[in-house]
């Protein structure tokens, strides 16, 4: 099978992939790189149906292929993503069509089928959107953080591809914590090379957004001192981290490493503090009831408020100190005690 039967065995997908594409004759690469919609709309090969109200199931939740007749249908999300997905779905065409392969993919079992066949398929289109040489490679291992940009802006992917993508080209053994984040240091999508866990998605990191104003200014390298929050309030120290905006300035590409001589960070277990002014007591996150899915703050054990149910700090009189109520607040009159 001209060395096919090796790639079976071996199953590497990235190899499978660059065989795969390298084999490729109906459909032109570059073309696909650059505008996959549009060129795959114009192929007599395979047909593209764009399906608004598609449920969020198969590959991914963007999409999924059926062979006959060749189609791909997409449920369109931003356009970067969905470049993606349509080149995703287009592996799997390629992949059961292929005069090899297919026959190869045809002996596995169904569970090793799947796993293989979708793994081809995130490398093909890894491969197509975001072509990389020795160069990005060494400097991958170098600054993570300034090659996940220069792939964004160079590529048609979307952020969390051009993540994923530098996370692959790390060097066997890197300890490296990846992250996207926005200006409100908010993360979008994460992820971890060895054990300490990723920074946690849709979750507000106080030290990204000092890191994304920084950003703002210049690339950043430097300790960082501010640690990464988790949900359960316990706190990554002992980082170091490197940033870089997107070039639309809209999004942080943050990378960070342990500094400690062990290879790890450092867990701290920080006492939370009431929000509320008529409380102020301090408590252990274990001691909450949980999170508030609204602000996240932990909510207090002992009056059982969080950040968002707290009242606001009262104004005082500067002569009597006594607060202002809501009617003075309103008028601006006010008479001391």
């Amino acid at each position: 099978m001209d060395g096919w039967d090796d790639l079976a065995f071996g199953r590497d997908a990235q190899a499978i992939a660059a065989r795969i594409a390298a084999e490729c004759t109906t459909f032109n690469l570059a073309a696909l790189r650059d505008d996959p919609l549009g060129t795959l709309v114009r192929s007599t090969e395979i047909t593209i149906e764009i399906e608004d109200g598609l449920a969020a199931t198969g590959c991914g939740g963007g999409g999924y292929y059926r062979p006959s007749p060749p189609t791909i249908h997409l449920h369109p999300a931003t356009s970067r993503r969905d470049n993606f997905t349509l080149l995703h779905e287009l592996a799997h065409h390629l992949q059961q069509s292929h005069d090899q392969w297919g026959f190869a993919l045809i002996d596995m079992t169904d569970r090793e089928r799947r796993e293989i066949e979708e793994a081809v398929c995130d490398q093909f289109a890894a491969q197509i959107l975001m072509p990389v040489d020795d160069t990005d490679r060494h400097a991958t291992s170098l600054h993570p953080a300034d090659v996940m940009s220069g792939l964004f802006a160079r590529s048609a992917a979307s952020r969390s591809a051009a993540l994923q993508r530098v996370r692959e080209m790390l060097p066997e053994g890197a300890r490296w914590l990846l992250a996207v984040a926005d200006l409100d240091g908010v993360v979008t999508t994460s992820a971890s090379t060895y054990d300490d866990p990723q920074p946690p998605k849709g979750f507000a990191q106080k030290g990204f957004r000092r890191v994304a104003a920084e950003a703002m200014e210049s690339a950043v390298r430097r300790e960082f001192h501010e640690g990464i929050e988790y949900k359960t309030g316990s706190v990554l120290d002992g980082m170091r981290v490197e940033a870089a905006l997107d070039y639309e300035e809209r999004y942080v590409f943050l990378a960070l490493r342990p500094t400690t001589a062990n290879g790890a960070g450092t867990w701290t277990f920080p006492p939370q503090e009431c929000s509320n002014p008529a409380c102020e007591k301090t408590f252990q996150a274990k001691q909450s009831s949980g999170r508030c899915e609204n602000c996240q703050d932990f909510k207090c054990p002992h009056c059982q408020r969080c950040g968002c149910t707290a009242p606001a700090t009262p104004t005082k009189c500067g002569t009597c100190f006594l607060p202002y109520t809501p009617a003075e607040m309103e008028s601006g009159k006010h008479e001391c005690w």
